[in-house]
């Protein structure tokens, strides 16, 4: 039997730059109906925190910052080390190594980044590919995407007040680097909210962009699990990490649409293999997409769609190896915009 489990999995909490502590974002997101919350502070990870709140696992990760001044970049989110990896942060190598040897989880949080110089935001991405050795990829960033639109004052009065208008789904080249490396291994990818809920000041109004409330209900982690949580949080974390190093997951933008029960399978005779598995394909391995809500389901393969549909189920006999992924889309705001982005499964 598979279980579903919902959380957040990059957030800021008032241990760095966000607004709410950990306490409160984990009761909020229990209000959001979130099955966990994993709170990343930026270079600082503190003890003592973990536990269930009510129905909702808080664990803690952290966002380490691997670039410099001059280079400003390589964010990177450490899950289930369980200390203060702040030392490495100065080398992404040493720092992905670091997790490694204390058997943690790590992603790279934003792959790409586009600035938003009129309100001096620099752009943050990953810039060193040649580090080897990384669980994965963020490949869904909630407020990357939004700083992406925001070249004006009015365009970004126009984000903030109707943000379901500008939000569309993962950036593109993000998408392209995720498939260019799929080609050589297993890539397991993430996405998230990265919510501060900062408050900002227009004159005499304050305005909050955009609160824990908000972004919790909008780019979430999906993990699929063998076993189920039992409330004991030492254990229940190392079913949460063991699904995300694995890619039993998918990302969805549950704002335009509750994702539970997408599912994404691959078959050949007897033997059926889920997100993150692999199957050898013998003379050919059904996959098959299985939505619970209409929308436009896309196969990838090799970066290039290899099927479609619309409706609630797709079904492709593939015949060649690599890696498959399904995104699914669904009209909202008078477009189409990315809802789910599933990990792959491996044809062999």
């Amino acid at each position: 039997m598979i279980h579903e489990y919902v959380g957040n999995v990059h957030l800021h909490t008032t241990h760095s730059d966000g607004t709410a502590t950990p306490e409160e974002v984990a009761r909020i997101a229990g209000e959001a109906g979130l099955d966990f919350v994993i709170p990343t502070d930026h270079d600082i990870y503190v003890p003592g925190l973990e536990g269930w709140r009510g129905d909702t696992l808080l664990l803690i990760g952290e966002e380490l910052v691997a670039g410099t001044r001059q280079e400003p970049g390589n964010h990177f989110l450490a899950f289930g080390v369980g200390e203060e990896l702040a030392p490495f942060a100065g080398d992404p190598q040493g720092l992905i190594d670091a997790v490694n040897q204390r058997e943690g989880v790590g992603f790279v949080a934003h792959p790409f980044e586009r600035a938003a110089p009129k309100f001096g935001e620099r752009a943050l991405p990953w810039l060193d590919w040649q580090v080897q050795g990384y669980t994965g990829i963020s490949i869904w960033n909630y407020m990357s995407e939004f700083k992406s639109y925001l070249p004006s004052l009015p365009a970004a009065l126009w984000a903030v007040l109707f943000p379901q208008s500008v939000i569309r789904g993962p950036l593109p080249e993000t998408l392209a680097k995720w498939d260019e490396l799929l080609q050589t291994r297993r890539l397991p990818a993430i996405g998230a909210s990265d919510a501060h809920a900062t408050w900002y000041r227009l004159g005499p109004l304050k305005l909050q962009v955009f609160p824990y409330a908000y972004l919790f209900r909008a780019v979430n982690l999906h993990l699929l699990t063998p076993a189920p949580l039992r409330r004991d949080w030492r254990a229940d974390q190392g079913v949460i990490y063991a699904a995300m190093r694995e890619g039993r997951s998918f990302v969805a933008y549950d704002l335009i649409g509750p994702a539970r029960g997408f599912r994404f399978t691959a078959s050949a005779g007897e033997v059926e293999a889920g997100l993150g598995e692999e199957l050898a394909i013998g003379e050919g391995a059904l996959l098959e997409a299985r939505s619970p809500l209409p929308a436009e389901l896309r196969l990838i393969h090799g970066g290039r769609v290899v099927a479609r549909a619309r409706g609630q189920s797709l079904r492709f006999l593939a015949r060649e190896p690599g890696a498959y992924r399904v995104e699914a889309y669904r009209r909202h705001w008078l477009r189409w915009r990315g809802w789910v982005f599933t990990n792959p499964i491996y044809l062999r």
